[in-house]
């Protein structure tokens, strides 16, 4: 496993060392190359506050004092480091245009190409992200100070914001408006799962939306799209997932989109002993499309191609064997979630629960148009 320069792994020793505001955000590399002791290692000796994306989420258990969610851009804007692992710089990262101009900005990738491009970095170490964060770790061992103390503080800033922000959530992921909102699935979703749950996100919005409130409880938990956001995964990644995990639950959150895609290979996953729950998000639309073209086209043309009117998806496993249901109220989510677990269980075949969620909300991403800037 390669480490790339030691002496950048030196400088990169004295830059942790000498920070006063760092932050970390730990990307799909570090679960891939099974990275993630020795980014937790790093992250508490040295007390750095740590963000996560892709199949990294999990990394770390919500609740642990160094798991950070929603404050990324606070931090982000106010470090005076910021270390990148195992992510691009893409149009979920703003291209790297969201990070302070004055910060120490540090990458660290398998890949030279990624390294540096849309952005300059102060610093860049190619190599396997463990070895790299390792050997970061070795060389600040046995300083006087590793400067982890001062840095209580800043945690505790950040630990305030957390706090604050949740709160301002809250009314959103309790709504018991009707139709439902994804906020509130998106809660529910993150309220059901155990340690042993693996959830896969795929869609547009809802999906989107659920990523701020789904937090796995273990490494390996959290598998979505990647940065293409590609639609008609999430029936393979529940098979395979299954299959590798038999012991293991699965849970697939789909759009209602996406889970016309590859709905049919439901009959594959119970032919084959691999039974998940799905749960759907169905607003009739391609609504992260939708948005799109309403606001370049007007409503009168923003309903052109991605309309798929009210698909009644629970009979879909009741057509295989398993079983379903249409869920329109709020309150009802949870028992229905439940119910499927208890299902999946007891029948050995998948179970579809259709939440019927409102079409008129969008996540924030999609109404600033992110994914086009």
């Amino acid at each position: 496993r390669s480490v790339g320069d030691l002496a950048d792994i030196e400088r990169l020793a004295d830059i942790l060392v000498a920070a006063k505001r760092p932050a970390i955000l730990l990307g799909t590399q570090v679960w891939s190359g099974r990275a993630h002791e020795e980014a937790v290692n790093l992250v508490r000796q040295l007390n750095v506050p740590a963000y996560f994306n892709g199949a990294a989420r999990g990394i770390l258990p919500p609740g642990d004092t160094h798991h950070f969610h929603r404050t990324r851009r606070d931090a982000f804007n106010q470090a005076d480091v910021i270390i990148i692992v195992g992510t691009p710089f893409d149009f979920r990262m703003g291209y790297g245009k969201r990070l302070r101009s004055e910060a120490t900005v540090v990458q660290i990738d398998m890949d030279y190409r990624t390294v540096g491009k849309n952005r300059d970095v102060s610093l860049g170490l190619v190599g396997h992200p463990g070895a790299i964060l390792h050997a970061v770790l070795e060389a600040t061992t046995g300083r006087k100070d590793n400067g982890a103390g001062a840095r209580e503080v800043w945690l505790d800033e950040l630990r305030t914001l957390e706090a604050q922000k949740t709160e301002k959530l809250m009314p959103q992921f309790l709504s018991d408006k009707s139709p439902i909102s994804p906020y509130r699935v998106a809660w529910e979703l993150n309220e059901f799962l155990t340690e042993d749950t693996v959830y896969i996100g795929d869609g547009g919005d809802v999906v989107t939306i659920s990523a701020q409130a789904v937090q796995p409880r273990a490494p390996g938990n959290w598998m979505d799209p990647g940065a293409l956001g590609s639609l008609g995964i999430g029936t393979g990644f529940a098979l395979a997932t299954k299959l590798v995990h038999p012991n293991k639950e699965v849970l697939c959150y789909y759009g209602d989109g996406s889970f016309g895609m590859t709905a049919f290979d439901m009959e594959t996953a119970n032919r084959f002993d691999a039974p998940y729950i799905a749960v759907i998000g169905n607003n009739s639309a391609m609504n992260q499309i939708r948005f799109g073209q309403i606001t370049k086209y007007g409503e009168q043309r923003g309903g052109v191609g991605n309309l798929l009117g009210d698909v009644p998806f629970s009979k879909f496993a009741e057509m295989l064997g398993g079983y379903g249901e249409e869920v329109t109220e709020a309150r009802e989510i949870a028992p229905a979630l439940q119910r499927a677990r208890e299902a999946v269980r007891s029948s050995g075949k998948s179970a579809v629960i259709n939440v019927w969620v409102d079409p008129r909300e969008y996540a924030p991403g999609t109404k600033a148009q992110t994914m086009y800037k």
